[in-house]
């Protein structure tokens, strides 16, 4: 069973409402939720996903955060971080990619994993 890490999620729809992507608080937090199951997902395993790029293509992708052996080159923090920003492994790609939470749209995690709320 996956816990979702809520510190992380309340900043994320922050960020989403500050950056006038969305209207209300409600709005922020349903984005926020979905972008959070994808991310949680992507660390036990793949997962397929859709999202809108910034020059309104939509983009279909499998992602994974799963056994990745990759070290950060960098030890340093970065305090102006953009948490809204998920980043994931393409399997397709095989590349590092990433997408504002705000821009998802369709998801495919299956239900063989549980998440705690």
């Amino acid at each position: 069973m996956i816990k979702v890490n809520k510190s992380k999620l309340f900043k994320v729809a922050h960020a989403i409402l500050r950056k006038s992507e969305v209207t209300t608080w409600s709005e922020a937090l349903k984005a926020a939720w979905k972008a959070m199951k994808v991310y949680t997902n992507m660390l036990i395993g793949k997962v397929e996903f859709s999202f809108r790029k910034v020059n309104g293509e939509v983009r279909k992708a499998v992602g994974t955060l799963h056994n990745l052996n990759y070290f950060a080159k960098d030890n340093r923090t970065i305090s102006n971080k953009n948490v809204d920003v998920i980043c994931f492994w393409d399997c397709e790609k095989q590349a590092f990619r990433s997408f504002k939470a705000s821009t998802l749209i369709d998801t495919n995690y299956g239900k063989a994993t549980e998440i705690q709320f």
